[in-house]
């Protein structure tokens, strides 16, 4: 390559899972690939009118070609939207489920790794979504984000306890800090906990197992819903802000 001609443009295909505003008119948009993970990309005048880059919105999945320069920080050159994920934004519900969706699996993938597993997992809940008639149960969510933290290989167990290894009883303590279930004599005397039915931490368990097409129309049994996401939380270290939008969404 002679010096001063532009570096060669890389092409892959990913799903956006986030965005943030940049100086006075760029944009960083975040996707998802299987190859690379997480990958951060700048587009340019993304926020100006008539932008070229208008149709990359959280969901959609697009093959990009983008140009490394002499930062981090990639460059759009040009985007193909492969699927804009229509259908699913005519609901709020689905809506929501689909950005918290496109966070968890967004913030779980690591930077310049391959991810194939959260991609897939990502790309699965969208076409779900996008095709479905009515709005999900919750088993929907939480098979989402069970296996999500699985794909991550930090998946709490749901299934025994964690501090004794004992079967589960008919009430237990879910501790993020722990790495799951605690029995009510094991649980600490410090830290994040949330009571929990030995039954709901069963169908959480159930749900992490269950492909997701299985559980659009699943309804868990009652419980706290916001278990799973504090594992989450507990392992990046701060909460979603799609989860607070969703629940809001669900009322």
């Amino acid at each position: 390559m002679e010096r001063g001609s532009p570096k060669p443009a890389v092409e892959r295909d990913g799903i956006v899972v986030g965005r943030q505003d940049y100086g006075e008119s760029d944009r960083i948009v975040r996707v998802l690939t299987p190859g690379e993970g997480r990958v951060s990309l700048l587009a340019r005048a993304a926020r100006a009118a008539h932008s070229k880059w208008s149709g990359l919105d959280l969901g959609t999945r697009a093959r990009i070609r983008s140009r490394r320069g002499r930062t981090d920080l990639e460059t759009l050159v040009e985007v193909e939207v492969e699927d804009a994920r229509v259908s699913l934004r005519s609901s709020l519900a689905r809506l929501g489920l689909a950005a918290y969706g496109c966070e968890v699996c967004g913030a779980l993938a690591r930077e310049g790794y391959p991810e194939p597993r959260l991609y897939g997992l990502l790309e699965t809940l969208l076409l779900l979504l996008d095709a479905a008639d009515a709005d999900p149960g919750d088993a929907l969510r939480a098979g989402l984000e069970a296996k999500a933290l699985t794909f991550a290989g930090v998946a709490p167990v749901l299934d025994r306890c964690v501090a004794c290894g004992g079967a589960p009883e008919a009430e237990m303590c879910f501790a993020p800090g722990m790495g799951g279930l605690v029995h009510l004599r094991c649980q600490p005397s410090e830290g994040t906990r949330r009571y929990v039915t030995a039954a709901h931490a069963a169908a959480l368990e159930a749900a992490r197992r269950a492909p997701l097409r299985d559980l659009l129309d699943v309804t868990l049994p009652p419980g706290p819903p916001d278990v799973l996401h504090e594992a989450i939380a507990a392992h990046l270290g701060r909460a979603l802000p799609s989860r607070a939008v969703l629940e809001a969404l669900l009322q």
